[in-house]
């Protein structure tokens, strides 16, 4: 926001792809952060932001070895989100929900289209210091069921209810430069067509940002994501969703109140999973 700135062979590779959720729902819905966005901006702030992001997958491990080279998956993805900013007490909160929708592609399946889960949440600053560049907030987010083709491994319609929480701390080291930690965690209800549970699941994002003018600003990000195991009547379907990510973003106001965001990511070290590249763009209008 701020800066105004994933004959047993095919059964696993199956389970990997409806599972593509668990590696695509915290960062393409929108409940990972972007670089900066733990700055909280002031009370009576509006946002509307429109995201698109094209993400690619050819490859899925499962256990550190690779069991498919050619899913040619992809999804063409758009996200909805609206953010208020309040004011309570010494406090600020920014209450929030977010509608996404897709279009998914993969070789040898039908394509599926639609709406996803609603998610509804915000975080709250106890620490909101504009001068000094310091920042602490935490918060979570409900995902609700609420998507279309649900029982098709549609990537943004999970069948289940997920409980995000999260906290993070942005640091300016000077005028131009900044650090910013985010850790979270999410917890899961069974999926109520598969009857899959699905264990813990956890994030951590680690950036580095450079204010190159009054307008543009670059970031790196490096994420860790684990957990998530699913099971089946206590048996094991799929292992943890270990994997690192880089995340390069790039932004600019194009107006006072309009930044437009661009990044690009490309997932490392999968143990298990699908192995992601893609690109975001995020239009971001304050009022």
């Amino acid at each position: 926001m701020k800066n105004y700135f994933y004959h047993r062979s095919n059964q696993k590779i199956a389970a990997l792809v409806f599972a593509l959720t668990a590696a695509l729902d915290l960062q393409a819905a929108g409940v990972s952060s972007d670089a900066g966005d733990y700055q909280a901006l002031p009370g009576g702030t509006n946002l509307a932001v429109a995201y698109y992001q094209h993400t690619e997958a050819d490859k899925a491990y499962a256990n550190g070895d690779k069991v498919a080279d050619d899913l040619d998956l992809s999804i063409d993805l758009g996200i909805l989100r609206y953010v208020r900013f309040i004011e309570v007490g010494d406090w600020i909160v920014d209450p929030q929900f977010l509608l996404p929708f897709a279009k998914q592609k993969m070789n040898g399946a039908d394509d599926i289209s639609g709406v996803g889960d609603l998610i509804v949440g915000g975080i709250a600053w106890p620490l909101h210091d504009a001068e000094k560049g310091r920042y602490f907030g935490f918060g979570g987010f409900l995902t609700v069921p609420t998507g279309s083709n649900e029982t098709k491994g549609f990537a943004i319609s999970n069948d289940r209810y997920q409980y995000n929480v999260q906290a993070g701390y942005y640091h300016a080291l000077t005028d131009k430069f900044a650090l910013e930690g985010v850790g979270q965690f999410e917890l899961y209800s069974e999926q109520k067509y598969t009857n899959i549970e699905k264990e813990v699941f956890f994030q951590t994002d680690f950036s580095a940002l450079y204010k190159v003018t009054d307008k543009s600003n670059l970031a790196v990000t490096w994420r860790h994501t684990d957990g998530g195991k699913e099971k089946v009547n206590g048996v094991t379907e799929r292992g943890s969703d270990r994997k690192d990510t880089f995340v390069v973003s790039a932004s600019t106001n194009i107006k006072p109140n309009l930044q437009l965001l661009l990044q690009w990511r490309q997932d490392v070290n999968v143990e298990n999973g699908l192995e992601i590249s893609g690109l975001q763009s995020r239009l971001l209008y304050a009022f």
